[in-house]
């Protein structure tokens, strides 16, 4: 009878040995896959996304001296970063004339026109780079669909249209110089690239003020305040038709 407690002592204690070397291996093996799972990680590339998915939209249509791939490539990579893409359920819904047309430059309007009234988009806002000719009447065609009283902002930076026709149509327009287009008529040779250093921060700063807005821009004393707002570390000043000499309320030009 001792004999057999002996055995079944002796039995016990090689059972416990046993059991504390395979718990201790299994232990180092959880181990080995921790540090492997945490240099995996190390190597993955941080990325932190800034914007937010939304509803909203506000069209950005690059236009003479902004359409080709040199120029808006850097300012639509930088959008996406900042604000996000339609196409992957940002705020910018960006347009490239003429290529984002189908058909021939002289119904672009028509186009332009129908896209704003679109119910598939929830627009805050419009802004153009270089408004080729004719835009001021896709934008006369938004305003008579909101009888008069379109919800949202629209203004062209440094146009490339009828003056009068985008004062008419838009809450504001910006120019560079004051050499500017008075008549409808007059054709843009797209081979001439002006180079407006300051339109990519200018474009950033409009989009940021705009999207937090909730309605258009009175054509008021206000609005100059408005523009100084989205303008803020540049001078600017009101723009003076060269042949009457009347300043226009809500037509600036950079200095």
């Amino acid at each position: 009878m001792k004999q057999s407690k002996l055995i079944f002592i002796i039995f016990s204690i090689f059972l416990i040995l046993g059991c504390s070397k395979k718990s201790e291996i299994n232990l180092q093996d959880i181990q080995t896959i921790e540090l492997l799972d945490s240099s995996t990680d190390n190597l993955s590339e941080n990325y932190t996304q800034t914007w937010h998915t939304t509803n909203k939209r506000i069209m950005v249509l690059f236009g003479y001296n902004f359409n080709t791939p040199e120029v808006y490539e850097p300012i639509l990579l930088e959008l996406s970063k900042k604000f996000g893409l339609d196409e992957n359920g940002g705020l910018i819904l960006p347009l490239f004339y003429p290529d984002s047309f189908k058909h021939s430059p002289r119904s672009f309007f028509t186009q332009i026109a129908n896209i704003l009234a679109d119910d598939a988009y929830d627009f805050c806002g419009v802004i153009t780079l270089g408004a080729p000719e004719n835009t001021h009447i896709a934008f006369s065609r938004n305003q008579d669909l909101w009888n008069q009283n379109v919800p949202y902002p629209i203004i062209a930076l440094f146009p490339q249209d009828d003056v009068l026709g985008l004062e008419s149509s838009c809450d504001f327009v910006l120019d560079k110089t004051q050499t500017v287009n008075l008549n409808s008529d007059f054709i843009v040779d797209e081979e001439e690239t002006v180079t407006i250093t300051e339109a990519p921060d200018i474009l950033y700063k409009t989009i940021s003020y705009i999207q937090c807005l909730e309605s258009s821009m009175e054509k008021n004393a206000d609005l100059r305040l408005h523009v100084s707002n989205i303008l803020k570390n540049y001078d600017f000043h009101y723009y003076k038709d060269s042949e009457t000499g009347l300043q226009s309320i809500n037509h600036f030009v950079l200095n």
